[in-house]
């Protein structure tokens, strides 16, 4: 996922954690927020409960690449924070329970081709 697609200030993370929706599954929990612009950010949280930094890491980098491969939909931004038992969970169960999640607030793109991943900053105008 392109660093321009990622949330990574803690004002951007505060204002979405404070006046976002949410909702929550085994795994994860998702705090979303229109953001206004073209294309979607999308951040993660995995707290020092999970495990150490090697185990920690791993989550994001999953979580990531499952966002990634999922057809979202252009103008939100959304934070996903694994709860506990996500370190033990493979690829499949965490790109699963976040699809879901997507899918549960509507920011998926069920039109999407299959196969389509978040615009790349080639794609993009981000003047940001």
């Amino acid at each position: 996922m392109q660093r321009s697609l990622r949330l990574t200030s803690n004002k951007q993370f505060t204002r979405i954690r404070g006046q976002g929706d949410s909702a929550a599954n085994r795994f994860l929990v998702i705090r979303y927020l229109p953001n206004g612009l073209d294309h979607s950010r999308f951040g993660f949280m995995v707290s020092r409960r999970i495990g150490n930094a090697v185990v920690r890491n791993r989550v994001k980098r999953r979580l990531r690449e499952a966002v990634r491969l999922t057809p979202v939909k252009a103008g939100w931004d959304a934070v996903f924070i694994a709860r506990r038992g996500t370190e033990s969970a493979g690829y499949q169960e965490l790109k699963q329970a976040a699809g879901n999640l997507l899918h549960r607030v509507h920011i998926d793109d069920q039109n999407g081709n299959p196969g389509r991943a978040l615009p790349t900053a080639a794609t993009l105008d981000i003047t940001e």
